[in-house]
């Protein structure tokens, strides 16, 4: 069995006291049976163990069982060990940690540390995500030597989106809804929301509502949920992330519907917003993530901007990594979401931040498509206290993504150079 003991002493940056730390070579040559042996092993003399594994293709054993990227996490859960994505930033600072270990190192931990941890629990993954860092993406792509050949995260999620037989005839939606200190504009949302919800209902389409709570203030906490829309259709979860990625990571995995709508709990949108969105995507075949064609901004300032369509500039015809192209509200297949969770910002700690931004662009390195629903508008609230106002007085910077690395990334600078 291709397994080696690691050596802490080898890294320079601050880590979490671990049992066992792993590092598993030559996974793509591994079989089920050799892997639940292993587990086991670990599992029997650890309780909070690093696990390090060289992602094999994507591809499927002798049994049908794809052994990644959600495999090993569903093999520690039958022994009650809980993903945390705990390490993998603070080894992507430290230039002496081996690529292979930093990309894909974080900690299965006993589900029942993580009430003595909650900065652990903040970032567990409640169930089997993807968890193969974003570089494998463009990594994979370079080797073929063509961007548009498809990456293996983009192939992986097409795969499982026709597993469930991609556009079910009447699909239900689950509206994910942030909120944090709100107060009464949070009542404003969700009323606003009401008719959303409204002409979903008289298109004859179901609509689940997850609305969360992070370190939300009283107000708040009493506007989300005594509101009768969210009594009728939706749930409340309450979180102490203090982020926002982490809180609608886990609101994706309470969703049932089999799309996802992102909408942040202070802002407008459109009546028929949710349905364009709906029927914008179920014009592809393979998933694609939606977003309102206006953005009207209010607030400390006003504007109106178009927001681009790939499917019309080509996925090589933007320029993400200079600015924002999307906003946070979008629409998309459930899975998609799942097999490409947000990312921390992590602003105190390492100074990164812009969490939309971050995720825009590891979903366009991975080949998805940033469509626009025509006739739809986010009205987005432009406050001087938003967490976008602090990321930029922060001097923040968006975290380092798989995009930079992206054969479409050279492509566009090949273009621009000719």
């Amino acid at each position: 069995m291709p397994v080696k003991q690691m050596c802490w002493l080898q890294v320079t940056v601050p880590l979490p006291t671990v049992d066992m730390a792993v590092w598993l070579t030559g996974a793509q040559h591994l079989a089920l049976p050799d892997c639940l042996r292993m587990i086991q092993r670990l599992v029997s003399s650890a309780r909070v163990i690093a696990f390090a594994a060289e992602p094999p293709p994507f591809r499927q054993d002798s049994d049908g069982v794809a052994l990644w990227p959600d495999q090993w996490a569903r093999l520690f859960e039958v022994h009650q060990f809980v993903l945390v994505d705990a390490v993998r930033d603070t080894l992507c600072r430290d230039r002496a940690c081996a690529e292979e270990i930093a990309q894909n190192m974080v900690l299965f931990v006993g589900r029942e540390l993580l009430d003595k941890r909650p900065d652990w629990r903040a970032i567990s993954v409640p169930s089997a995500k993807r968890i193969v860092h974003p570089d494998r993406i463009c990594r994979h792509a370079a080797s073929s030597g063509d961007p548009e050949a498809g990456s293996p995260v983009a192939t992986y999620i097409d795969e499982r989106w026709r597993a469930v037989g991609r556009h079910p005839e009447c699909g239900e939606v689950t509206i994910v809804m942030t909120f944090h200190r709100e107060g009464f504009l949070a009542q404003r949302s969700l009323n606003g929301l009401e008719m959303v919800v409204q002409v979903m209902a008289d298109a004859g389409l179901k609509c689940d509502i997850v609305c969360t709570l992070d370190n939300a203030d009283a107000a708040t906490t009493d506007v989300v949920s005594r509101h009768e829309l969210v009594r009728r259709f939706g749930r409340v979860l309450v979180f102490k992330n203090s982020d926002l990625s982490s809180s609608r990571n886990h609101a994706v995995d309470a969703a049932r519907g089999d799309y996802v709508a992102i909408m942040d709990g202070d802002d407008f949108y459109s009546p028929r917003w949710l349905l364009g969105a709906y029927h914008r995507c179920r014009q592809f075949t393979q998933p694609v993530i939606v977003h309102p064609e206006f953005v009207v901004n209010f607030g400390i300032y006003s504007g109106v901007a178009q927001v681009v369509d790939t499917s019309e500039t080509g996925l090589e015809g933007t320029t993400p990594i200079t600015e924002n192209r999307w906003v946070a509200a979008s629409f998309a297949p459930r899975v998609v979401y799942e097999s490409i969770p947000y990312s921390r910002p992590d602003l105190a700690i390492s100074g990164f931040g812009y969490e939309d931004w971050h995720w825009n662009c590891e979903t366009l390195a991975a080949g998805i498509h940033h469509v626009s629903a025509h006739e739809t508008a986010l009205f987005y609230r432009r406050r001087a206290n938003s967490m976008v106002m602090e990321h930029s007085t922060s001097h923040a910077i968006i975290r380092p993504t798989a995009f930079l690395r992206s054969p479409r990334l050279a492509k566009m600078c090949q273009k621009v150079g000719d």
